[in-house]
């Protein structure tokens, strides 16, 4: 029993590092240098982030809520911000091509609404729009069709503009990515994402017949979306604090799912070769993890280490998904594969 723990353990550990490897290297490199790793003094944690921290899908943001309420001059110089900053963030995967150019086209289409509500700016909405025509069809020629972050959803449904890969890119822009949590979580989930995402979505587009079969796998993902959505809806209030709840309701889920069924049929078999069952109480180690690395990102976000948190964020997910199918399977345990419990 010693040596099937062992190696398990071990099995454990080297399943760990693979995950971890790319997203803590892409937050090594994303780090935002304004972020000092040792901050001299707490900021007020009830005071919003400077904008020179800002990431620049929080200046698009910023600018779409300006336009909402009629501040155009105060748009188009947001938008400008987001444009400077997406043409010079750094891109992760060689295969994301294009994204740049589609970005910057979403921007000059924004610009051009702004002017076009504005009045009197007939010539630089024109040059906007003209603009945006241009990156568009450049991000087309480069293949960005496939949307940064959305390549197996958009290959499996066919279509950039499908429902589905509009959820999927409505929940992180529109959701995720407004908190620093969720911004600095982002470009460790990206890492891990496009370390297979691009060879799995070219083999979908290269095997038609795949399809079907990816988007009975892929649904269950989507409606965990939607659930996370209403749940981060629910606490929009506090942008970091609904993002945390996203990830745990997201990743409670997809443990659940997922990596559940697989588990319970491990712990049928083990049962039925002798194992007595576990104890719930064994459980206690990953929920001590699972709370130092949500007080780590609370710290993390509070002094603005982009680092600490993208890597502490990547690490919660894990924690979560183990902590409650763990819990569940312990909890289960002694009442599966007993003998007689198929007789009752």
């Amino acid at each position: 029993m010693m040596t099937y723990r062992k190696s398990g353990f071990i099995l454990l550990l080297v399943c760990l590092l693979f995950i971890i490897m790319p997203p803590v290297q892409a937050a090594s490199t994303d780090a935002s240098l304004s972020a000092p790793l040792i901050a001299v003094s707490f900021p007020n944690l009830l005071q919003e982030k400077p904008k020179t921290q800002w990431h620049w899908s929080e200046f698009r943001e910023e600018g779409k809520k300006e336009l909402e309420n009629g501040n155009y001059e105060d748009a188009i110089a947001n938008f400008n911000q987001a444009e400077m900053g997406a043409m010079t963030a750094p891109r992760i995967n060689d295969n994301r091509q294009g994204n740049t150019e589609l970005e910057i086209a979403t921007l000059e289409k924004l610009k051009g609404d702004t002017y076009a509500k504005w009045g009197g700016h007939e010539a630089e909405k024109q040059e906007a729009y003209k603009k945006a025509a241009k990156y568009q069809a450049i991000a087309d020629e480069k293949g960005s069709a496939w949307d940064f972050g959305c390549l197996i959803v958009t290959a499996t449904f066919g279509s950039p503009m499908a429902s589905e890969v509009q959820l999927v890119r409505s929940f992180r822009d529109d959701s995720i990515v407004k908190s620093y949590t969720g911004s600095r979580f982002m470009p460790g989930f990206n890492a891990w994402y496009y370390s297979f995402s691009p060879q799995v979505s070219t083999y979908i587009n290269e095997h038609p017949v795949t399809k079907p079969a990816m988007q009975v796998l892929i649904t269950p993902i989507l409606q965990i979306v939607l659930i996370a959505q209403i749940f981060y809806s629910a606490v929009s209030f506090n942008p970091e604090l609904a993002t945390i709840v996203a990830i745990i309701i997201g990743s409670t889920l997809f443990g659940l799912i997922y990596l559940f069924p697989t588990a319970l049929a491990g712990v049928w078999i083990a049962r039925l070769r002798g194992w007595d069952g576990g104890n719930i109480r064994g459980i206690w180690p990953a929920a001590v993890v699972w709370g130092a690395l949500l007080l780590v990102i609370v710290a993390g976000s509070a002094l603005s280490l982009d680092l600490l948190t993208t890597v502490a964020s990547g690490l919660f997910v894990i924690a979560t998904i183990i902590l409650t199918t763990g819990a569940l399977l312990l909890s289960l345990s002694r009442y599966i594969g007993r003998k007689g419990a198929v007789q009752g």
